[in-house]
């Protein structure tokens, strides 16, 4: 369906506001296609990417927003039958094509693709192993789900015939392709972290997830690499379905197998956290970085494994960790008090893993200080009744816990098919851990009680936990604490 195009022709991306989609759009421009869009609104800081590169938004949905002249038409994942727009192609036998096969088609086949999948940690370590690739001198491309401030945004085309590293995402391609994107990408090299249950609205149970994970696992050719956290046993297996060479990654102290790259971490502090690295026994220079605890820690051993495969030099390895300064929406300072004592922090977490690595990073970058978790329960998963216990368990590294309704949404409002999270409960099961919880049904109450907490006397971290933007909480807190 997207064979014969040709730089010039006109493409149409549905869905165009989206992280994912405009770094596609943006990728298409410099490919030299024309590319439209269109979606049912547009807000920076993606419209503003689409801007510069000269892209065309149309808003809202709309059969007369597809051009006369279109070749093809991208649909994003989130677009389903009854869009407008999409019954006009339809109707008009347009060809329809998915992110992940215009991905393929396109960009990944002229070029060495790097896929870094697994349940966590994938924006970091795919953000990292490009800037790695780029500090080192090669002109490797790379498209990401969230914005690396050092890369200087989400996309890059690089040259053919180099390393393209790109963030594998589970979930699924399309509204008629439910599998997931990452089974698109022909990896030269595959990095799986970590296979956990998630996405519950896409998967029946974990055997789905593994079984979508092991059959990645078999993609990588005879020359490439498939490199697996040995710290997560559902990732460890995976070995098993390899055509390829395997090499697996481990934090010291894990409870997994033996490794071949082992990370053990030296003390930590505000300013950061040391690894003494080792390959098969052999010892490497320490790595040294702004990154905290033990999921950050395995996140950079896997991008230093995976570009020292790709023929980067040790050296220019330790050089690019200790200059990385992380992504956007990843343990990410938004403001601090007049006085530096109160700050407001965001972060992605919103699956039980998550939030443990996020708190346990937290005592390490702000150690003494109170870290008072707020979360939104707002993915599917999240919101589900699927991790009520673990949830109550993750959150009791958190001195205290503000759990607020997602934006819009009623308390109580309930998922169809499926038993929703007890916020009320979960409240109460932190409550008899000693862990104070309370359950907040609006945004002013949540920003009254910030308020309050903020005046006391010891020094706290606010972390807004959450996979959306939250409703602007987040700022709006920053803005709080620093008048």
């Amino acid at each position: 369906m997207i064979h014969g195009l040709r730089a010039g022709d006109r493409l149409h991306v549905l869905g165009v506001a989206g992280t994912a989609m405009a770094s596609l759009a943006g990728l298409l421009t410099r490919l030299g296609y024309r590319v439209s869009g269109s979606d049912q609104g547009a807000y920076p800081p993606m419209s503003t990417v689409l801007e510069r590169e000269g892209i065309e938004v149309r808003t809202p949905f709309g059969p007369g927003n597809l051009p006369g002249d279109c070749r093809a038409v991208i649909v994003g994942n989130a677009i389903s039958r009854g869009n407008p727009e999409l019954e006009a192609a339809l109707d008009r036998r347009l060809p329809l094509v998915s992110f992940p096969e215009t991905l393929r088609e396109l960009v990944l086949r002229r070029r060495v693709p790097v896929v870094v999948a697994g349940t966590h940690g994938k924006t970091t370590t795919t953000s990292l192993l490009a800037w790695i690739l780029r500090t080192s001198g090669l002109d490797a491309g790379f498209l990401v789900g969230g914005v690396a401030t050092d890369l200087g945004g989400s996309f890059a085309l690089g040259a053919a015939g180099q390393p393209f590293v790109v963030e594998g995402d589970e979930y699924d391609s399309a509204y008629w392709d439910k599998g997931p994107k990452f089974l698109h990408y022909l990896p030269e090299v595959a990095v799986i972290g970590n296979v956990e249950f998630d996405h519950a609205d896409i998967y029946s149970d974990f055997a789905a997830v593994r079984r979508q994970f092991s059959f990645l696992a078999r993609l990588p050719p005879r020359r490439g690499l498939l490199l697996l956290g040995a710290d997560s046993p559902a990732a460890a297996e995976l070995a098993e379905a390899a055509h390829t060479t395997v090499r697996t990654f481990s934090v010291a102290g894990g409870e997994g197998p033996a490794a071949d790259w082992v990370a053990a971490i030296q003390p930590s502090g505000p300013s950061g956290s040391r690894l003494r690295a080792t390959f098969r026994g052999e010892v490497r220079r320490s790595l040294h970085g702004r990154f905290w605890g033990r999921a950050a820690a395995r996140n950079v051993l896997a991008a230093a494994a995976a570009a020292e495969w790709l023929g980067v030099e040790w050296e220019a390895v330790r050089e690019a960790v200790r200059d990385f300064s992380g992504v956007e929406r990843r343990l990410q300072q938004l403001a601090a008090s007049p006085d530096g004592r109160v700050l407001v922090v965001r972060d992605f977490a919103h699956h039980p893993t998550a939030v443990e690595a996020v708190l346990e990073a937290g005592a390490q970058r702000w150690p003494g200080a109170r870290l008072v978790a707020v979360f939104e329960p707002r993915s599917f998963t999240a919101r589900s009744a699927v991790f009520q216990d673990r949830f109550a368990g993750a959150f009791r590294k958190a001195d205290q816990v503000l759990l607020a309704s997602p934006a819009g949404e009623s308390r109580g409002r309930r998922l169809p098919g499926t038993a929703s999270l007890d916020l009320d409960r979960l409240a109460s099961d932190l409550g008899s851990a000693g862990i104070p919880a309370d359950v907040l049904t609006d945004h002013p109450a949540v920003l009254a009680t910030v308020e309050q907490l903020a005046r006391g006397d010891r020094g706290t971290v606010f972390l807004f936990l959450s996979n959306g933007h939250f409703g602007g909480l987040p700022e709006q807190a920053a803005t709080l604490v620093q008048e």
